[in-house]
């Protein structure tokens, strides 16, 4: 029996794995070990190309592997000795860290703007193309295929780490992470740790993902936040919520840092959000949309769920703490507003004002996950009067109020089931 010619197209599969920290796991020119010649000089390799794909990552490295994006090129027979003319590249998402084995010969861990061009294929202009179609054209078909796969990511991360039940998460603004003293028994991690986790670019923002028992309960505590300020985009903001939802959060507890609008407020002072004003143009919900992160429309009736309140109510007057109502309005920022600005929202209705939570609370109503919210009045806005503020005095003065917040979250946890 005369042995067949193995004429191109032969396809091989290439991996590029997206780490942690800007590095990528590359791994180079894997074909399928075994296969069926068909007419044409294709091969049937008895397992599709994804298969392939994920086969080689698990034999190949210690990390567990999803697979984002497929890319079809093609090599320059000139530079190719083999003479392929096609390849697959596949962009994947890695979780875990690369242990010594996973630098072998075929392999290597490379940071992403020093790649290596092995044989045909140029890694790194594949990876520019690859980067500028997510920023910029990924298809609406595909983006939260993208967002999902990095929610798993993190998700299947964090799930070895954290103790199953979990019910209770925290978000902490600027100068409000005072809380994480009173956990018992803290463990953390900093952002960068965690797949495809937002980074904390603002002073104040620890940028760590803590959890421990609070009032007999156990809590995972988000000690910093990200803001559309720092060019995050609505989704980004959301991606922690959505992890949190995926690790069976149900209750959320928000603080931030705001500028109050109501002249009897004081700096320092506690605020309990009613109700809130997206102001900021944004909508973390715009584009592609995943059934199983909830309903494509979700009701914003309620954000702020009445029992939760009821029970910050009771541990407000138990524990002698003053704590105001109102309505809480969202703005991009960053610049501080001005008086017009200040006059315009205060008509508006809202009686307090900061750059966050607006787009963690949108995707926590769509997720179902039930959300109490608290605003420290760092300083009071009168657009009759209007007085120069500094990031320092927010910062001060938010510092000075943690314990009492701190307190009032320890009291109402400890009244939930």
């Amino acid at each position: 029996m005369t042995a067949l010619s193995y004429k191109n197209p032969i396809p091989t599969v290439d991996i590029i794995i997206e780490l942690t920290g800007g590095k990528i796991l590359l791994i180079r020119r894997k074909n399928p070990p075994w296969g069926w010649a068909l007419p044409g000089g294709y091969v049937d390799y008895g397992e599709s190309l994804e298969e392939a794909a994920i086969r080689e990552a698990r034999e190949e490295t210690s990390l567990a592997v999803t697979l984002i994006r497929q890319l079809k090129t093609y090599s320059r027979p000139d530079r190719d000795p083999r003479g392929h003319t096609v390849s697959t590249v596949f962009i994947a998402q890695g979780q875990g860290i690369p242990r010594a084995g996973d630098d072998a010969e075929n392999i290597g861990v490379f940071d992403r703007f020093t790649l290596p061009s092995p044989l045909a294929f140029d890694h790194a202009q594949i990876l520019d193309d690859y980067f500028s179609q997510i920023d910029v054209r990924t298809p609406m078909s595909d983006s939260f295929k993208e967002t999902d796969g990095k929610i798993h990511c993190s998700h299947e991360f964090l799930k070895r780490l954290i103790p199953p039940d979990i019910h209770i998460g925290i978000i902490l603004g600027t100068g409000l992470g005072g809380i994480a003293d009173l956990l018992e028994n803290p463990s953390s991690l900093s952002y960068e740790e965690i797949p495809f986790f937002p980074r904390s670019t603002v002073e104040s923002h620890p940028g760590k993902l803590i959890w421990g028992k609070l009032a007999g309960k156990n809590v995972v505590v988000l000690q910093g936040r990200f803001h559309l300020y720092e060019g995050y985009t609505p989704k980004e903001i959301g991606f922690p919520i959505r992890v949190f939802a995926s690790l069976g959060i149900q209750t959320l507890i928000i603080a931030n840092a705001a500028g109050g609008l109501n002249p009897k407020f004081r700096p320092g002072d506690i605020l309990l959000i009613t109700d809130q004003i997206n102001f900021t143009g944004e909508n973390p919900l715009i584009g592609s949309h995943q059934e199983s992160w909830g309903p494509r429309f979700p009701d914003m009736s309620r954000v702020y769920h009445p029992e939760l309140k009821a029970l910050a109510e009771k541990t407000a007057q138990e524990k002698r703490i003053l704590l105001h109502h109102g309505v809480y309005v969202g703005v991009k920022g960053p610049c501080l507003e001005t008086p017009a600005e200040t006059g315009f929202l205060i008509s508006m209705g809202a009686h307090a004002v900061g750059m966050s939570t607006i787009m963690e609370s949108i995707v926590a109503v769509q997720a179902g996950i039930d959300i109490l919210g608290f605003s420290v009045i760092t300083n009071v806005n009168r657009p009759d009067h209007p007085e120069a503020i500094s990031l320092a005095s927010v910062i001060h003065t938010a510092q000075g109020a943690g314990s009492k917040l701190a307190a009032l979250i320890e009291g109402v946890v400890a009244r939930l089931p």
